[in-house]
């Protein structure tokens, strides 16, 4: 039987904490945290039941680092954890949760200082990626500080629902996915023709050896797309990794637009395998159906991937607050592929 936390654990301010991995007696303090920072709307059930809270620390899925006072109570929060890539040693990193009598302490720093320097050491990972928002610089600021730069830009990726407290947040906001590699594996990219300058760009600094071609011809003709999707639908998002490019791959994403009607997307993301040459095809059939750059994202596969992305309306590309040049550069980018892809 499994208990599942739905109240807020009482927590004295002003106690002196340590940051540390996660041990299972934390559990049902995570919990409480989740649920005194989210109330009962987190999308992820896991999160409120401690003994599915240990079973994913114990078996490589979530890797999580606490602040935790000498009465074990838990005030802060972060994770390395398994999420969207196909590729299970391509760890997200995030999850930053600070009981708010306690935000004006380092909790957050010695956490990500601690995910980012010392558990990624200890994990067994090709990278980590972090996704920011853009509403606001800061989350941007801690992943740069985490040694991770800007590869993907998501438009629309989240509703404003979700950060209702924040002021000024009325539209759908925009994340910027960071990288970091941390053991590389040396790889032939096949680039589509339309975004060499793109992926040039991206790939700059990430520390990645790879030789770059361009993606020529089509998917093989005797080759059936393979293709793994997930929807979203609290947040209006639909998510397919096509993991196998095949000749009938524009019957594929038809069939796959109308299941995101169904599930109420606002926004379909589609990533490429970089691995296979027909992606320079794949990537123009999207093109001309709408959909535009997101961005370059080693080791998506264990091979590189591509996003790109179809938005409902258009983003509100002026709003979007960019910390860096690089980022800038990259907004720049995605905004000329979906003006090109929506004349």
């Amino acid at each position: 039987m499994t208990t599942k936390i739905n109240y807020e654990l009482p927590v004295e301010p002003d106690q002196s904490f340590v940051v540390d991995a996660f041990r299972p007696e934390d559990a049902v303090g995570v919990a409480s945290l989740f649920y005194s920072i989210y109330g009962a709307e987190y999308p992820f059930e896991t999160y409120y039941i401690p003994e599915r809270i240990i079973a994913e620390n114990a078996n490589g899925n979530l890797h999580m680092v606490v602040a935790r006072t000498s009465k074990g109570d838990i005030i802060g929060h972060g994770a390395l954890y398994r999420s969207s890539p196909p590729n299970p040693a391509l760890y997200e990193f995030g999850q930053y949760l600070v009981l708010k009598s306690y935000r004006t302490s380092f909790a957050a720093y010695e956490i990500n200082k601690l995910i980012t320097e010392e558990m990624v050491r200890r994990v067994p990972m090709c990278g980590f990626f972090g996704e920011a928002v853009t509403h606001h610089t800061t989350t941007q600021k801690a992943c740069l500080k985490a040694g991770a730069k800007e590869v993907a830009l998501e438009l629309d990726l989240m509703p404003a629902e979700s950060y209702e407290k924040d002021a000024g947040t009325t539209q759908r906001v925009s994340c910027v996915l960071y990288f970091r590699s941390v053991q590389d594996q040396p790889q032939l990219v096949c680039v589509p023709a339309a975004y060499t300058k793109a992926v040039e760009f991206l790939a700059a600094g990430l520390d990645l050896n790879r030789q770059y071609v361009t993606a020529a011809g089509n998917p093989p003709a005797d080759v059936r797309t393979h293709i793994e999707s997930r929807f979203f639908r609290h947040a209006g998002v639909g998510r397919a990794s096509v993991m196998v490019l095949g000749a009938d791959f524009e019957k594929v994403v038809s069939d796959l637009e109308t299941q995101a009607e169904r599930e109420q997307a606002v926004l379909l993301q589609i990533f490429i395998n970089l691995s296979q040459p027909g992606a320079g095809a794949v990537a123009d059939c999207l093109r001309a159906r709408g959909y535009c750059l997101g961005g370059y994202l080693p080791r998506w596969f264990d091979t590189d991937g591509l996003l790109m992305q179809k938005t409902k309306t258009r983003p509100a590309f002026d709003s979007l607050k960019l910390h860096s040049e690089r980022g800038l550069g990259l907004l720049q980018l995605v905004r000329q592929d979906w003006d090109l892809t929506h004349l």
